[in-house]
């Protein structure tokens, strides 16, 4: 990609921009590097503009407003921090050909970094050595190593990026590497490429092939066709005498292999995961997978496919059907023992009690002597975390979690069968995170001198949330992401490694995410707000550090807007219980005191929060905004089962979607009507995904209640949708059938009374268009009406112009005729 050196600025997107400190501003623009703070566009003078939004501009991609800053990391020797950005982003422009920038620790000046580094930009995470001399990540084909050769930290050397030159690629190959894991020692790098592991030996830079997949040639598969085995060779001399031989044949060329690798005996159907290697190198801790014997895609249809030809797709199968099966055993290192006669050690939790299981890790404590790892149910209602004992492959269980409805919470708790943030501290403690008080917080399990002794204890505490949490390269501290303040802000915290006092660093409404330098004295935040693209500001790690801004993202065409900054409410759910959303207020409420609710998608998320949308403004903010100049109120609303509020909010929704969630949409219209002065007869709601299932339960349960109603790729049948996502909520079809036939809208279609438009992406491969197809047939038949519109080109949450304006434009007309003229 070839880069102007002529970046021109663009314009600040702010309504009230937060007072900072003043900085230096720009160099001249026909530099590639800058003075902080960088804009894309000129620092505004006045006031926000005024000029209403058009749907045009609504529909159009979130580029038109600027680009926010993403992919932040440190240097790996601390002296800079990396990022994505764009100085002068355009509408149409790949995201994924945005330019790499630097700025330096202390905050000073930001440089582009040239083309020809940008593939040595180390990851957020690499594996560090133990005295953090060396690190090692993967990047597509190739190996890469950092060596820290203790030079003294470069500070903008004319050169460009001196910590970039440390890194090299040590190995390059023909397939995508996998796992990356330096030794303790620094001395090799173990990885995968495909099924196989390898070792590079960075002094003789060397790599050598460690393990080869082993199947036998002609498995006896049946518990007969063994017996008819055995009979033969029984019998028979010859069969004696021919396997004799052909082990004689095969232990010489093991011994005469100057590089032997590890032979790994797997069934032919199954696929070996991942292996590693015990620090000492005895071990080899192998992880597979069995893919169903009966594999039934899910197929769709791309009618308008570049070719002319109607083009078949496969997407994921349906909840209840087969599943994998997975597993993990323990493999002595010996490259010279007969495969054949290899016996692997399973890895089996006595406490599953025989149920299926998915076992993730290991990860080995500092001293390499203990091995944790995480076991979780296929049903998702449990979680272990426990000691592998790699000679017997038995765990011992530190910590069990039970969830009646399902194992889940913030990014940290893991969830849908993904492994919980686990970490060792020195000494042998090892802290992971739990909802078992029914918030995410921290724990630390220390050992003691027998397993009586040992204890389970929090780190943090309280009815909040945890949302992300970072150990810093020292393990001395923890950085936490957490709503301790309020569940709409996240900020940022320092906490002692075995607990202590949580210090709070940041004070911004919004939402801040932050990473710790590597020696843990610097820290970049990444913060955003509901009127400001996520920007980076450099720090101290410390309690009132002198915080400098890099970025102010936003571009010039978007300054003639306003954008507005809702109020987070809560308000009484019929159970008593609060039920939380956004809610924005127009400058002038239109004569009919309408309303509209914007249901979120995706379920657990939180959409009741002050930073910037995770969904973007072309797919979220936009069309709020139209709705609200246009004279609406509209509730940003947070229903039971979405993210941000406890677990008790999460899981409220367990094995019936659609009721108590639905139940507080019905909440809201009281609310909004007793206390903003909405027309309760005049409240429309729109949503995508989980949003159209949650308006489609919502009109055809609630008839009368809502005036108008549109769903946008809605799942219509739960018993269609995915395993992984449903069966934590509704377990399965064949198990609990009245908890689908309770939260399916098709169950439910007899109900509806008022407007509907029904849309769908036939190209959708996740909500599937076989949903939408199937509620139109069983609305004809109930002789009902509603007006149905599928986008031909469009997949899961419209990804293109024309098929969001069109959208827009027809909820607009649906909302204009409905709530308004009716």
């Amino acid at each position: 990609m070839t880069r102007s050196p002529v970046l021109h600025s663009l314009a600040v997107l702010l309504v009230t921009a937060p007072t900072l400190t003043a900085q230096a501003g720009d160099l001249p623009s026909d530099t590639l590097r800058w003075g902080t703070p960088v804009h894309q566009a000129p620092a505004r003078t006045e006031g926000p503009g005024a000029r209403t939004f058009t749907l045009r501009e609504v529909a159009s991609p979130d580029r038109w407003l600027g680009q926010e800053v993403r992919s932040v990391r440190w240097a790996l020797d601390g002296s800079g921090v990396y990022f994505r950005w764009h100085r002068d982003p355009g509408i149409d422009d790949d995201p994924d050909l945005d330019p790499w920038f630097r700025v330096d620790r202390e905050g000073e000046e930001v440089m582009l970094v040239a083309d020809q580094d940008i593939h040595r930009i180390p990851p957020s995470t690499p594996s560090w050595s133990a005295d953090r001399s060396r690190a090692a990540w993967s990047s597509g084909r190739t190996l890469l190593l950092w060596e820290d050769e203790g030079q003294p930290r470069p500070r903008g050397a004319a050169q460009g990026t001196p910590d970039l030159s440390r890194t090299r690629v040590v190995w390059a190959g023909s397939a995508t590497l996998q796992f990356p894991e330096l030794t303790a020692d620094g001395a090799f790098i173990h990885f995968m490429v495909g099924e196989d592991l390898f070792r590079h030996d960075i002094e003789a830079g060397q790599t050598l092939q460690l393990t080869h997949r082993h199947t036998p040639d002609r498995p006896a598969v049946t518990e007969m066709a063994r017996w008819l085995e055995a009979q033969q060779f029984d019998l028979f001399q010859h069969h004696r005498d021919e396997r004799a031989r052909d082990e004689a044949r095969q232990a010489w060329a093991r011994g005469a292999d100057g590089a032997p690798s590890q032979p790994v005996p797997v069934p032919p159907d199954v696929r070996i995961d991942r292996i590693q290697p015990s620090p000492d190198g005895s071990n080899l801790i192998v992880r597979w997978t069995r893919p169903p014997s009966l594999d039934r895609p899910t197929l769709f249809a791309d009618y308008a496919h570049v070719s002319g030809y109607t083009r078949m797709l496969e997407a994921r199968g349906k909840v209840g059907e087969p599943r994998d099966e997975r597993g993990m055993f323990i493999l002595r290192m010996d490259v010279r023992a007969n495969p054949a006669e290899a016996e692997p050690l399973d890895v089996r939790l006595g406490e599953a009690d025989g149920r299926p299981t998915v076992i993730h890790g290991p990860w080995w404590s500092l001293d390499g002597e203990q091995a944790a790892v995480q076991v979780l149910s296929r049903d998702h209602k449990d979680l272990w975390v426990g000691l592998l004992n790699v000679e017997t492959g038995e765990i011992q269980v530190i910590d069990h979690q039970h969830d009646p409805a399902w194992i889940g919470g913030p990014p940290i708790q893991g969830g849908s069968l993904q492994p919980t943030l686990l970490a060792w501290l020195p000494g042998g403690a090892l802290a992971f995170a739990s909802e078992a008080s029914g918030w995410s917080h921290l724990y630390l399990w220390e050992p003691g001198h027998g397993a009586s002794d040992s204890r389970v204890r929090p780190l943090t505490s309280g009815s909040w949330e945890v949302r992300g949490a970072e150990l810093s390269l020292d393990r001395s501290r923890w950085l936490l992401q957490a709503s301790r303040e309020h569940p709409s802000d996240d900020h940022l915290y320092t906490l002692p490694a075995r607990g202590g006092e949580m210090v709070r660093l940041t004070e911004r409404e919004g939402r801040s995410v932050g990473s710790l330098s590597p020696d843990g004295e610097r820290l970049a935040v990444v913060w955003g707000e509901t009127v400001q693209l996520p920007d980076l500001f450099l720090r101290d790690a410390g309690v009132g550090g002198a915080e400098r801004r890099i970025t102010v993202s936003g571009a010039e065409r978007a300054q003639a807007h306003r954008l507005r900054r809702p109020e987070m409410v809560s308000f009484p759910h019929p159970d008593g219980n609060p039920v939380w959303g956004a809610l924005f207020l127009p400058d002038e409420p239109h004569e009919a005191r309408a309303a509209v609710l914007h249901i979120h998608g995706g379920g657990y998320r939180q959409f009741a929060h002050r930073g910037w949308s995770v969904y973007g403004f072309a797919n979220h903010v936009g069309f709020i905004h139209w709705l609200v100049e246009q004279g609406y109120v509209v509730l940003d609303f947070d229903y039971r089962g979405s993210a941000g509020f406890g677990r008790d909010y999460r899981t409220d929704i367990y094995r019936s979607m659609g009721m108590s969630d639905v139940d507080g949409a019905v909440a809201a219209v009281d609310w909004l009507a007793r206390e903003h002065g909405v027309d309760p007869t005049r409240v429309g709601m729109y949503g995508v995904s989980y949003g159209g299932f949650f308006t489609l339960m919502s009109l055809f349960r609630y008839p009368g209640v809502f005036a108008a109603g549109v769903s946008n790729d809605g799942v219509t049948d739960w018993a269609h949708y995915s395993d992984g996502w449903t069966s934590r909520i509704l377990n399965l079809p064949t198990e609990d059938e009245e908890a689908y036939r309770i939260s399916s809208p098709i169950y439910h279609a007899e109900g509806l009374a008022d407007p509907l438009l029904l849309v769908h992406g036939i190209v959708d491969g996740n909500v599937h268009f076989q949903d939408a197809a199937r509620l139109v047939q069983r609305l004809l038949e109930l002789e009902k009406n509603f007006d149905v519109m599928y986008y031909p080109l469009e997949a899961h949450n419209f990804d293109h112009f024309h098929g969001r304006f069109d959208y827009y434009r027809r909820i607009a007309d649906l909302f204009r005729r409905e709530l308004l003229e009716r």
